[in-house]
């Protein structure tokens, strides 16, 4: 009789990989449910590149087709409006993870020493995750995605110096038009998804390097009680919460796609003017309001451009936290950034749920 796990295990190197994954250990404490984070992001991750290319076999990525193709998928193709609706959620639960991520290990002060480029690594996902999720709903070029392409290309278009450079980029010419669509949909189905690849591929290789990141205050109460953290091996612990995860995210997929599946906007009128209230996917809505608060002018400068330039200060801050955060590097507690991470928190979801009602 054949052994097929062996023939598999002498082709492939799979004891190998479950040897080196026994041996790898993680660390059990109150905090270890943030480490499964990471693995529902590339889970999800997988989920669009199965849904993706399903749905690229029949949009077409012109202005005077693709929303018909749209319809064509949502209505005659067999199971396309359940192929399209499990992309959406993929993608919008996608998002939501990488925000729990985000914020987590922020809090852990996961950056600390020798994590500082596994963090750059990390900011530099959770912004492609950001952009493939906004250039994802605007490719249906419906009235939605037209005036998300408007107000999203203007944003950059504020910015001095480079501002109108940028905007021309992006929307390949001075207006929204054919042009606009085909580069979001370059973005969207092949430079974001090669660019998340590469960063996550590199992104693993340093989790595995330097291992999980443990609390300041776990470590504390472990040599304080001078015992050391409990762990446990990777496989079969971690991978078998993993996989758990995974089947509850993928039934959750599904019972949204099928009880609130996408929807399509209405056609384009390009001589009706934006409808009031327009706003931006959810996961920029903090963006929105932050800057719909700020003043017409700050100190002479523009309210818009004063927001713009403002909050991309904040990020870069944030994302050079190993570089800034000087008691993390020094193994001591960092009360100040935890107050960041807790303000930081509370201003996106209060921007997020104020957008939504107002």
């Amino acid at each position: 009789m054949i052994d097929v796990k062996k023939m598999i295990s002498e082709r492939v190197g799979l004891g190998a990989v479950v040897s080196l994954a026994r041996k790898k250990m993680v660390p059990m404490h109150r905090h270890s449910v943030w480490y499964y984070m990471g693995g529902m992001l590339l889970f999800l991750f997988m989920v669009q590149l199965v849904t993706g290319p399903l749905l690229l076999f029949f949009y077409k990525p012109s202005a005077e087709s693709a929303y018909q193709s749209i319809q064509e998928i949502m209505v005659t193709v067999p199971y396309g409006w359940l192929i399209r609706s499990v992309h959406h959620w993929a993608s919008n639960l996608m998002i939501v993870v990488a925000f729990v991520h985000f914020f987590s290990t922020f809090l852990m002060k996961a950056y600390r020493r020798p994590r500082e480029v596994t963090w750059l690594t990390g900011m530099a996902l959770f912004v492609v995750v950001l952009f493939l999720g906004y250039t994802g709903y605007t490719l249906p070029f419906d009235e939605r995605a037209w005036f998300a392409l408007n107000v999203g290309t203007d944003m950059p278009g504020a910015i001095p110096v480079v501002g109108q450079y940028m905007l021309e980029f992006l929307r390949g010419g001075p207006t929204v038009g054919d042009h606009t669509l085909n580069r979001f949909f370059a973005l969207h189905v092949g430079i974001l998804p090669l660019a998340l690849m590469v960063v996550l591929g590199v992104h693993l290789l340093l989790v595995q390097l330097h291992g999980m990141s443990v609390p300041k205050s776990v470590e504390e109460e472990s040599e304080s009680k001078k015992e050391p953290i409990p762990a446990k091996p990777m496989f079969p612990h971690l991978v078998w919460h993993d996989i758990i995860n995974c089947l509850i995210l993928f039934g959750m997929l599904v019972t949204l796609a099928v009880f609130m599946p996408s929807t399509l906007e209405a056609p384009i009128d390009y001589l009706k003017p934006a409808p009031e209230g327009v706003k931006p996917d959810w996961f920029f809505l903090w963006v929105y309001q932050i800057l719909k608060w700020m003043p017409t002018y700050v100190l002479g400068l523009e309210g818009e451009v004063v927001g713009i330039v403002g909050l991309s200060v904040v990020a870069g801050f944030v994302a050079l936290a190993p570089f800034v955060d000087w008691k993390s590097q020094r193994n001591q507690r960092s009360p100040l950034f935890t107050v960041i991470g807790i303000a930081s928190l509370l201003v996106f979801l209060l921007c997020t749920v104020i957008g939504f009602v107002y």
